[in-house]
């Protein structure tokens, strides 16, 4: 106990998440020490919220939701003022996406008040519900810790039986709560040692979290009861001296090895058998000692219990007998409607169990005392016979649910009739309705994102199946395996998921028909590296559908479609399009969602042609058959070919806000983020680059309400360009550190690949230390770097780690590092949109080329970059362009020996980044500057330029850099 407090303690403290699991053999009385446990929480003035785990549980998200559940319930009883700040708190912060919380937290209605919506959103409007359904729940544990005073402790029981969708939720809530000091909390579980091993999910995903957070899991071993312990604990119960009880104990001990649930039922079996008593005339207890030692006990607890079973009534028997069927407990309400389905008395006799301590009963279910009182009872089935009777009760319930529309009741019925297997299923006609329940909760698990669930429930519903299925059934057939297939994508069960889609092409009557296992094979190739694969497939399926995009194309032909473009869209006012009408051609619309998923993969296999024609094709077909809710991502990318490719930023900038007010008309929230994402690149240019980049959160909320992958490379750039906009570099980390997590979380390579040469760059100015080497080298390294990686499917990672090898060179003064780093940066064939939106300080005096031939390259190259900021001063902003410019100038009159123009444009630079709020290049300028005049000769005045920069690079928080100028104040 001391153990598990010290890790409490440490939790709350010191505002971390801090784990603690408890475990030992059944019976050792693991859930007893950690209701002591609990009353000590609470009277420490901690909120606990506890659940059970149970193995024969069909709810969906059992183990975590129950939990919660149970919180609303309570809270909204018992304290109405926190209910209402947890419901404003919600409101704000999901909005109408709270609706996909209800599904699984039936009780929060409670809390959101009568005049709550339930009706609204659903999982067509989002990418990937099990990523949305994560988010929300983090959100909600993070808004219910933040309304609550005291800390916050989750507690599982029976660890070993929890589902892996919960597993998979508890890891997200750990990981997106876990980095927040005002979000810390504390769990705990129990499990039995025997039946976890080290690769069971939970034990897994705890050694992630571990990995990922430095959460570390406490893991506390319930051990027998020694002699004394058992005496003391005979003391106690019998309140007599311990020199009294010990000859008990002693025997207690030999017969039951200190397994403390043992311990009490042998000593309710002498109880029984009068060899325990209370004696009047000696006023104490007492019991008869040879025959204890002497009576035939058997060797478990389950087996005794299983013989006290015998004593019962019969009727009592039967009926836990089926209440065993449920699982630990069951709803009463339930089990009223199984008694007149099934004509069989139950609650009568729960009543009577209950009496004789076998059963507990409150808010409104009964359930056994012990999980081993509930295993055996059902032990006393036949093992043959078990399949029947879970087919009976949940074929009697499942008649009930559908004809009341219970979507709990379904799913609690459809788990027993698939404990019963196929093999109790009577003949055919039975087996075609039991698949079709299987296939009406399945739907229900995936409105309530519990991918696991339904992947199960809808393989339940295959194998029930008979043969020739397809020709007999083929619209339930093709159902069954187009969603099962959906759902082992979703938790990444790749071989199953490609036999399941195999069948669909395989059976598939029309094109149509195959589209789904299509569209998902494409998303698999995508997410396992094959991208040449998936541009294949899609630009096959795009001919099928008469949309295909030309193998080869050319200039002439991207011309065309721009021509093209404009034409259509000449006539068109921004009002026009904004009523323009809704696109219902289902084909139009995969048409649509497959162009868009080939333009992010075309970029790895080096076709940029087909790159920019694709949004012209998205705004062509969208003009042609109406608006989807993927039309916006093409007039964004649109805006941002015109803005950043052909300079024209007016008309750029004018398509991507439409792109957002198209956005907000669409009745679909899948592709929100997306379109936030896309329509940034231009606002970066024309906006204010401090205010432009705080759209980027809105952006990664947006993504993560639907699920949508493109969440974490948003968050990625987001930090990469706070630390290019100046933000001060902890709250860049901090920012920066979140997403490392969640991208190491989800291996998601080409991510880490691009944030951590950042990063490790940002704690060296700091003066922090870094990721180890050896992990970044890992992430960061490409195996056989060539021409064609560099300047191919790698091109962007590559063109990333060679600017930012550059800029750190220059930033830090390592010339020779410098050098090398631009003839990487200028080997990569590519411009990235946002490359000049960051640090200008490269190609002129910095490089101090002796090679005078190579002195005139780096000048010539320094002069373009100039010429390029000018032209952007003038065209997009000179908020964000004037202060780099006026440094390239100052710069390259450096380089030209004209001193006199060069102080001039420093002190412009130095202005101007001051006006415009950018510290970091304040501070780079002033260095600059102080470097001007050492350098000429003036060593008193470069002292003021070189002061400044290190005030400037302080606020910065770039403290290993600023002490870097020392040198140059204290000479």
């Amino acid at each position: 106990m001391e153990a598990l407090r010290e890790c409490y303690q440490r939790s709350t403290s010191f505002s971390v998440w801090e784990v603690a699991m408890i475990c030992g053999i059944s019976g050792i009385g693991k859930s007893k020490f950690c209701e002591e446990f609990i009353r000590y929480a609470n009277e420490s003035g901690s909120m606990v919220l506890s659940g059970r785990c149970d193995k024969l549980q069909s709810q969906p998200l059992h183990a975590i939701s129950s939990v919660f559940n149970e919180y609303c319930a309570s809270l909204s009883v018992k304290n109405r003022s926190t209910a209402e700040k947890v419901a404003a708190a919600l409101k704000e912060k999901l909005g109408d996406d709270i609706v996909s919380l209800v599904a699984a937290i039936p009780n929060l209605t409670n809390i959101l008040g009568d005049n709550f919506n339930v009706i609204g959103n659903t999982n067509d409007t989002v990418i990937d519900a099990q990523k949305r359904l994560h988010y929300l729940f983090s959100e909600f544990v993070g808004v219910i810790s933040s309304c609550h005073e005291d800390p916050l402790i989750l507690f599982l029981d029976d660890c070993q039986w929890i589902d892996s969708a919960s597993v998979a939720l508890l890891n997200q809530i750990m990981i997106r709560t876990g980095s927040h000091a005002t979000n810390h909390g504390f769990f705990f579980g129990s499990y039995r040692d025997d039946e976890m091993s080290e690769t069971h999910p939970l034990n897994l995903m705890l050694s992630s979290v571990d990995n990922l957070l430095g959460i570390k899991t406490t893991k506390i071993h319930l051990t027998p009861l020694s002699k004394g312990a058992l005496n003391e604990m005979l003391s106690t119960t019998l309140s007599l001296l311990p020199r009294i009880t010990r000859p008990l104990a002693d025997i207690l001990h030999h017969k039951t090895k200190g397994s403390p649930l043992f311990v009490k039922q042998v000593m309710m079996e002498l109880y029984n058998q009068r060899l325990l008593s209370p004696s009047l005339p000696s006023r104490r207890w007492v019991w008869e000692a040879d025959k204890i030692l002497d009576m035939k006990i058997p060797e478990n607890v389950a087996t005794l219990i299983a013989k006290s079973f015998s004593r019962l009534p019969s009727e009592v028997l039967s009926a836990l007998v089926v209440l065993s069927c449920f699982g630990s407990s069951a709803d009463i309400s339930m089990m009223e409607v199984l008694e007149r389905e099934i004509h069989q008395p139950l609650i009568s006799p729960f009543g009577d169990a209950v009496g004789h301590s076998v059963l507990g009963k409150s808010d409104g279910e009964f359930y056994f005392m012990h999980d081993k009182l509930q295993e055996a009872a059902y032990s006393m089935m036949k093992p043959e016979e078990r399949c029947l009777h879970h087919n009976r009760y949940g074929l009697a319930l499942g008649f009930v649910a559908v004809r009341e529309k219970n979507d709990r009741l379904l799913l609690t019925a459809v788990g027993q009739i698939n404990h019963g297997g196929p093999q109790a299923v009577i003949d055919g006609e039975q087996a075609v309705v039991v698949a079709n329940l299987n296939l009406d909760a399945g739907k229900k698990a995936l409105s309530m994102s519990d991918f696991f669930a339904a992947y199960s429930l809808f393989n339940h519903g295959i194998s029930y199946l008979r043969g020739g299925h397809w020709e007999e059934h083929y619209d339930l057939s093709l159902e069954l395996f187009n969603s099962a297939m959906k759902c082992a994508l979703s938790i990444a069960e790749h071989e199953k998921f490609k036999a399941l889609a195999g069948q669909v092409m395989q059976n598939g009557k029309c094109f149509e028909d195959k589209c789904q296992a299509i569209s998902a094979s494409i998303t698999l190739f995508g997410l396992t590296g094959n991208v040449a694969e998936a541009v294949e497939l899609i630009n096959s399926t795009l001919t099928n559908l008469g949309e295909g995009l030309p193998t080869i194309i050319t200039p002439n032909d991207f011309k065309h479609h721009l021509e093209s473009t404009k034409e259509l869209l000449a006539s068109l006012s921004d009002d026009a399009l904004l009523s323009y009408p809704v696109m219902t051609n289902p084909s139009k619309i995969l048409v649509l969602e497959l162009l868009a998923k080939q333009h992010l993969l075309l970029p790895f296999v080096e076709d940029r042609d087909a790159v920019l024609t694709i949004p012209l094709k998205l705004i062509q077909i969208s003009l042609m058959n109406g608006m989807s809710p993927m039309s916006p991502v093409g007039f964004a990318l649109y805006g941002n070919y015109l803005a950043l490719v052909r300079n024209e930023f007016e008309e750029g900038y004018r398509y991507v806000k439409l792109a957002l007010s198209l956005m907000k008309k669409s009745p679909s929230r899948a592709h929100d983020g997306n379109v936030m994402f896309q329509s940034n690149y231009t606002k970066l240019y024309v906006e204010p680059m401090q205010s432009a980049i705080e759209l980027y959160p809105d952006a990664i909320r947006a993504a993560m309400k639907s699920g949508n992958p493109v969440a974490t490379t948003v968050a990625c750039i987001y930090g990469n360009l706070c630390f290019w906009s100046g933000k001060e570099l902890k709250a860049v980390v901090f920012s920066m550190e979140e997403t490392i997590r969640e991208t190491k979380y989800h291996k998601n390579l080409n991510v880490l690949r691009i944030i951590l040469p950042v990063f490790r760059m940002i704690l060296r100015l700091m003066g922090e230390p870094g990721e180890p080497q050896q992990d970044h080298d890992q992430v960061t390294a490409i195996r056989g770097k060539s021409k064609g990686d560099v300047t191919g499917k790698h091109a962007s990672y590559f063109h990333s780690l060679f600017f930012v090898r550059l800029s750190e060179a220059l930033i830090f003064r390592e010339l020779d590092k410098a050098k090398d780093a631009a003839k990487e940066y200028f080997f990569v064939d590519q411009k990235l949109y946002h490359s000049s939106l960051m640090n200008p300080n490269m190609y002129f005096r910095r490089l101090e080329m002796n090679d005078k031939k190579k002195s005139r390259k780096w000048l010539a190259r320094g002069v373009e970059c100039k010429d390029e900021f000018e032209k952007l001063a003038t065209f997009a902003s000179a908020w964000n362009f004037q202060n780099k410019a006026y440094l390239l100038q100052a710069e390259e009159q450096f380089c030209r020996m004209n001193f006199e123009g060069a102080e001039s444009l420093y002190d412009a630079a130095i202005l101007a980044s001051k006006t415009h709020r950018f510290v970091n290049e304040e501070a780079l300028t002033n260095e600059l500057a102080g470097h001007f005049y050492l350098e000429t000769g003036r060593k008193n005045r470069s002292v003021h330029y070189f002061s400044q920069a290190f005030e400037k690079y302080n606020e910065w928080g770039a403290l290993a850099k600023a002490n870097m100028l020392t040198t140059y104040l204290d000479g």
